[in-house]
């Protein structure tokens, strides 16, 4: 008896230990990493990669495609025969690279036949219906042996193809010539279901696709947007073929990027972990994160890179006078060499770009100008080299990116040769966005997007037994709605102490969202997606108050333990799970949320 209470008296003793342990390590102050935050970020990292990861996208497509040529009539078509005539239910078949022309085109004709001899025309696959990279189906409902399909669209593509009879069993085929030999020979690419983890959905048939055609040297279909995002893309394709994995794979990565870049950033404007370490969970918490950075578009890359740029001119503007002229000189270079890789990615980056410009002119006044204060050498030197790391380096790497193509991708995005030709380009990527006039059931004014008011649904599959299959850009409500007061908290306390971290803060947030007041054309949640970061430090600054002015440490874990039950809530909607339509239904809190 006497030996128990002494082992649970030791038991106790070490959990205070470790307890207390633990609270030094988190409230240890400091604004750079040392070994314990690596140590916490490898942790974090392994377990952001596992949930972003997990069912992320099939390996494997079809990989040989039926191209459509019309001046060679044996080209244009193809034939597959049954062993004998069945009643046939449906065709399941992936569309390749390219589709057809116009949303009412027919694309594809189908005839059936018994005899090889008569055939009747079934049914169309018309562009409206498919997209590219994906799956499909097509009721038949005919009792047939034999198949034919005639292209009607010069350059489309046909990949894979099956037939099941009326039970759902698939047939087996023959092709009868070698042309048609192509869509029958990778069977074992042909999905048991349809759903997001074998088929593109929604812009991915435009940046996945544009991806494919840098990585094989074809024309490109997207050119709205500059192309260093769909180069990134484009290079896990190169090495594991055109699949749905390998086209989401660098949006994941960057995703996963984004938690040690703003853990850093955190730690730099807090100077605690713990709040480094709240920042960086509230992240990885976010749904809105999980589900645009699993899809294969290129917003994620935007959004890491211009985190890292306002990482780079914070610490610049941190430092003092007497630092090295190097270090400040390099922390400039690497902030300007992010936004211009973020506008070589999307337009949108150059919204960072002003806040970033009124940073870095605020700091130069605020350090030079004043009472026993004085332009010295080096201030002209860094006041210099500001126009050639912001506007010379972001420059070279946008009209470097358009070059690198017919150099070294062998083509060019739009037939881009000459400054001439990326002029030409750029004024057409500037009337397409300043004149589209397309509408959108899911497009949601500037205004309402910290409210988190109309998500974007993104895919949806339906299954039997009112299973569902959906995946919307949804943020976690609990972190949006609190976010968005404490950007009025940040910006009350920059106007009351005129603290650097909130000014911070406060610009970079205004100078990405406001400037949608100004534009005409149809937008979406996603293009919050830039202040997402910033607003989520703004609520670690508001965490942070409540911590140290008002004691809150045990509220901050309940709050965080019901962010952590809502991230769950909205699982299986952010990421494609399959599950019953009423649960869909339950989470729809507002009447906008339509998905």
């Amino acid at each position: 008896m006497e030996f128990s209470f002494v082992l649970w008296y030791d038991n106790l003793q070490e959990g205070v230990f470790v307890k207390e342990k633990i609270k030094t390590i988190l409230n240890e102050k400091g604004s750079h990493l040392n070994k314990i935050d690596f140590y916490i970020l490898l942790v974090l990292i392994f377990l952001y990669s596992f949930v972003a990861f997990y069912q992320l996208g099939s390996t494997k497509n079809p990989n040989t495609y039926f191209r459509v040529h019309l001046d060679t009539p044996l080209e244009s078509q193809i034939t597959v025969a049954l062993n004998e005539a069945t009643n046939v239910s449906k065709m399941r078949f992936f569309i390749g690279p390219e589709t057809g022309g116009e949303e009412e085109t027919v694309v594809y004709s189908l005839y059936g036949s018994t005899d090889n001899e008569n055939y009747l025309f079934i049914d169309s696959i018309v562009e409206e219906d498919i997209r590219v990279f994906a799956w499909h189906d097509l009721d038949l409902n005919q009792k047939i042996k034999y198949l034919r399909i005639e292209g009607n669209v010069e350059g489309s593509t046909l990949a894979e193809i099956m037939l099941y009879d009326q039970a759902g069993n698939p047939l087996k085929m023959e092709a009868l010539d070698e042309n048609s030999r192509v869509v029958i020979d990778e069977n074992d690419t042909v999905p048991k279901e349809i759903s997001y983890l074998n088929s593109t959905y929604f812009d991915e048939i435009y940046f996945a696709r544009t991806a494919y055609e840098y990585a094989n040297h074809l024309p490109a279909y997207e050119w709205v947007h500059p192309p260093l995002g769909k180069v990134i893309q484009m290079i896990p394709i190169l090495f594991l073929g055109m699949n749905p994995f390998s086209y989401r794979l660098m949006g994941v990565v960057a995703g996963i990027l984004l938690i040690p870049v703003l853990y850093t950033f955190a730690l730099s404007l807090f100077k605690k972990r713990k709040y480094a370490l709240i920042a960086s969970l509230l992240l990885m918490m976010d749904n809105f994160l999980l589900a645009q950075s699993r899809m294969g578009t290129t917003d994620t890359f935007l959004v890491l890179f211009i985190l890292l740029s306002f990482l780079f001119m914070y610490q610049y503007i941190s430092l003092s006078k007497e630092d090295s002229l190097f270090k400040r000189l390099s922390k400039l270079f690497l902030s300007g060499f992010f936004i211009g890789c973020a506008i070589t990615t999307k337009w949108t980056g150059l919204f960072a770009g002003l806040a970033l410009a009124i940073l870095f002119f605020t700091d130069l006044i605020m350090k030079n100008f004043g009472k026993n204060k004085k332009w010295t050498k080096d201030t002209t030197i860094i006041f210099l080299s500001c126009f050639v790391f912001f506007i010379g380096i972001p420059l070279l790497i946008y009209i470097g990116m358009y070059f690198l193509f017919p150099n070294f991708l062998l083509v060019a995005p739009n037939g881009i040769h000459s400054i001439k030709d990326l002029i030409e380009e750029n004024q057409m990527m500037y009337q397409y966005h300043s004149t589209l006039t397309a509408t959108h059931p899911f497009t949601s004014p500037w205004y309402s997007w910290p409210l988190l008011y109309k998500p974007v649904w993104y895919h949806v599959a339906y299954f039997a037994n009112n299973i569902k299959e959906t995946i919307v850009g949804i943020g976690n409500p609990l972190i949006w709605w609190s976010g968005a007061l404490s950007l009025i908290f940040t910006l009350v306390a920059f106007i009351k102490t005129r603290k650097k971290e909130y000014g911070v803060l406060i610009t970079a947030f205004l100078c990405m969202w406001l400037p949608y007041l100004l534009i005409g054309r149809v937008m979406f949640l996603y293009h919050f997606f830039p202040n997402l970061p910033f607003m989520i430090l703004s609520l670690t600054g508001l965490i942070k108050y409540l911590d140290e002015k008002m004691h809150f440490s045990k509220g901050i874990y309940v709050y965080l333990g019901l962010i952590f039950i809502f991230f769950l809530l909205f699982y299986p909607v952010s990421t494609g799970m399959k599950v019953d339509a009423s649960y869909v239904d339950f989470i729809r809190f507002l009447p906008s949320w339509y998905f």
